[in-house]
C-alpha cells in the first residue's frame, strides 16, 4: 500500500506483471556444460537483441549472484541466468534449444 502512494509507477508495473497484463514472466535459464553460450559474454549473444529477453541476474555455479550483469559478464557452465521477458519469447528459447540442459 505504501509503495502505491510513494512510487505509483513502480507499483503499477509490479501489478501489471502479477496480473499478467504485460504478458511478462521470469524464468531460470540453466546453462549446461555443452551449451554454446559457455564462455561467451552476454553482449556476444542474441539474448537481448533478437529474443527481447533481459538478464537481470546471474547465479554462478559457486553461488555468487551477479545482479544486473553488464554486457561484459561471461556466461559459465552451470550458471543460472534469471531472465524477464514476454512469455512467448521465453518459450521460443526453450523450443530453439538456446538453453541446453534445461
Amino acid at each position: 500500500m505504501a509503495m502505491a502512494l510513494t512510487k505509483p509507477a513502480v507499483d503499477d508495473f509490479i501489478g501489471s506483471i502479477t496480473a499478467n497484463k504485460l504478458e511478462l514472466a521470469f524464468e531460470e535459464l540453466r546453462i549446461d556444460p555443452a551449451s554454446r553460450l559457455v564462455g561467451r559474454k552476454l553482449s556476444e549473444t542474441n539474448i537481448r537483441s533478437e529474443l527481447d529477453i533481459v538478464i537481470v541476474s546471474i547465479r554462478r555455479a559457486d553461488g555468487e549472484i551477479v545482479f544486473n550483469p553488464s554486457g561484459d559478464a561471461a556466461i559459465g557452465s552451470g550458471d543460472i541466468l534469471i531472465a524477464i521477458g514476454h512469455t512467448e519469447s521465453l518459450m521460443k528459447t526453450e523450443r530453439a534449444g538456446h538453453w541446453p540442459g534445461r
